[in-house]
């Protein structure tokens, strides 16, 4: 967007405020997208699982507890092979070899299955609280994780391995710059653009492209897998303002979709339960 209409008209908007990419604020606005766009009975069931907290509020928590919980570390994306056609459920979300806590015994080894998973429990009145909670937590973050692109090839580890040049440093932080890092949070970043901005550049970006929620995680998946094949930089190579400039686009819709998804995710699983019949 920077040297845009839109970065400009974005930047008028508010102050550069630097985001931390889907990792962080680009979860945040994916959960703001959607929470404009829950039904009242779905807000009346969220209400009663988390309280006042926004769906935003909670965008994160699933990346906070990886360190204690290791079991999740797959549950974030889908490792499709480069050169296949697309996702296979028994090839990509059951992974024995994973190095992980409980791989061996984890048929639901990857985004997609966690996705479909906890959108299950999350309508189940029957299903313990604290089950249901966590399922929206985790559902809140995986589908914004899986309209990642980098989030759905196992190329290179989602491009962990490709070092890059990042707007001229080789550096990112205390690490070398990667593409995965460049798509997480670098090329968010050199928006300059802070989260409410965002959200109302998204906004009018649905309204004037006419997005709308469709298909399931397969669908979201085999979408990012085809983008990341198509965004892909070899070895070496430099994310620069080129490069910015003709992807900052399939970023911006990318999280506008995921935000339209998880409101109807959310509206499937919640929204035509009776809050009085969950169990608490």
């Amino acid at each position: 967007m920077k040297g845009t209409p839109a970065a400009i008209a974005i930047a008028i908007l508010a102050p550069a405020v630097a985001l931390h990419g889907w990792g962080r604020e680009g979860h945040r606005i994916i959960a703001d997208i959607a929470q404009e766009r829950l039904t009242e009975v779905t807000k009346r069931n969220i209400q009663s699982l988390i309280g006042n907290n926004t769906l935003a509020s909670v965008a994160n928590w699933a990346d906070q507890i990886r360190p204690e919980r290791d079991e999740t570390f797959g549950w974030h994306f889908v490792d499709i092979p480069k050169d296949a056609q697309g996702f296979s459920d028994a090839r990509d979300c059951y992974r024995p070899e994973d190095r992980h806590e409980g791989a061996k015994d984890d048929h639901r080894n990857c985004v997609v299955d966690r996705i479909e998973y906890f959108k299950r429990v999350l309508g189940d009145k029957n299903a313990a609280r604290e089950d249901r909670i966590e399922a929206l937590k985790f559902i809140v973050h995986f589908v914004g994780d899986i309209h990642q692109p980098l989030h759905a090839i196992g190329e290179a580890k989602g491009g962990n391995g490709i070092h890059v040049t990042e707007f001229g440093s080789d550096m990112c932080g205390r690490h070398e710059c990667n593409l995965h890092r460049a798509w997480d949070s670098g090329l968010i970043e050199h928006t300059g653009v802070d989260e409410q901005a965002y959200v109302e550049h998204l906004d009018r970006l649905i309204s004037e492209e006419h997005l709308r929620a469709s298909g399931n995680p397969a669908d979201w998946a085999n979408e990012s897998f085809a983008l990341a094949k198509a965004v892909w930089v070899n070895n070496g190579g430099s994310v620069d303002e080129q490069y910015y400039g003709q992807q900052i686009k399939v970023i911006d819709e990318r999280l506008a979709l995921a935000g339209l998804r998880l409101a109807a995710v959310l509206n499937e699983a919640l929204g035509h339960v009776s809050t009085r019949e969950f169990r608490h």
